[in-house]
């Protein structure tokens, strides 16, 4: 019995190291967004142009934005890219390059500018990106983002046309500011929550009567929190005559286009042709 106890106390201590996964790593795939370890080589090997840009706010916040441009002639619709809720990193500025790629001049903004000390953002808030990014109301992020719809719109090189995607917190933003914004052109949400009713989870889908824009949504099979909200919105918009393409992805977890799992670099491969060409169509 004793030596029983001490060979399944000895598995027990080893099975840990015997257990563990060892982490997965995407191929390396031009045509999406580039996850780790690729994102740090896509932004120093990029041969597009991308820069820092300061847009003034009318009450004369300065938001931090990296632009970057697309090789092309003709004039491009403007794609904004939402942050998740750490702020801007580069692995978001990453987005923004392969936007650009696609054929859209991308800003990808800094919503938290004007938020840390001496007006600094996510660099400067440390550990307190959490509690400003949860001090941002709707009305804060329409602001934000209707001066960055303005900035796109005086770039000589734009058609005049925005459309705006996010990621988690981003994606949902991404879904109020369609409701916020109906001069926008095009509405990309990747795994975004719904607003709630407020002291619950319900989600409040009031706000979609004023949607006009497409919105084009990404969910993961395997993200059952946020994938919930798919059926009641994909029936208010349907009964509202407003157009919502949801699409969710077997296995993929939230957060998918990091590509954290095989079934994540498949739901990234997979959706992102679809947001291309969703652009395409409506920024024309």
């Amino acid at each position: 019995m004793k030596k029983t106890f001490a060979i399944a106390a000895l598995l027990t201590l080893a099975a840990p190291v015997f257990a563990q996964t060892p982490a997965y790593t995407p191929p390396k795939n031009d045509k999406v967004p580039s996850a780790d370890p690729y994102v740090a080589d896509a932004l120093k090997e990029s041969p597009r142009h991308g820069e820092w840009a300061d847009v003034k706010m009318a009450g004369g916040t300065m938001l931090k934005a990296w632009v970057v441009y697309p090789a092309r002639r003709d004039k491009a619709g403007v794609v904004i890219v939402i942050h998740e809720n750490r702020g801007i990193n580069d692995w978001t500025r990453a987005v923004g390059d392969q936007v650009a790629e696609d054929g859209f001049i991308a800003i990808v903004p800094d919503l938290l500018s004007g938020k840390g000390p001496n007006g600094g953002g996510t660099e400067s808030l440390g550990a307190q990106v959490g509690q400003a990014i949860g001090s941002l109301t709707p009305a804060d992020r329409a602001a934000r983002l209707d001066a960055l719809m303005a900035f796109g719109k005086t770039m000589p090189s734009s058609n005049g046309k925005t459309g705006v995607m996010g990621f988690c917190w981003g994606g949902g933003s991404t879904l109020l500011y369609a409701i916020a914004q109906p001069a926008l052109g095009a509405a990309v949400m990747y795994y975004g929550p719904p607003p709630s009713v407020p002291g619950s989870q319900t989600p409040d889908l009031s706000g979609l009567t004023s949607v006009k824009a497409p919105i084009l949504a990404m969910y993961g099979g395997a993200d059952a929190r946020v994938t919930a909200s798919v059926e009641p919105i994909t029936a208010e918009m349907k009964r509202l005559g407003k157009s919502y393409e949801p699409h969710i992805f077997d296995g993929a977890a939230h957060g998918f286009m990091h590509q954290r799992s095989e079934a994540d670099y498949k739901a990234a491969e997979q959706s992102w042709p679809l947001v291309v060409a969703f652009f395409a169509k409506n920024l024309k």
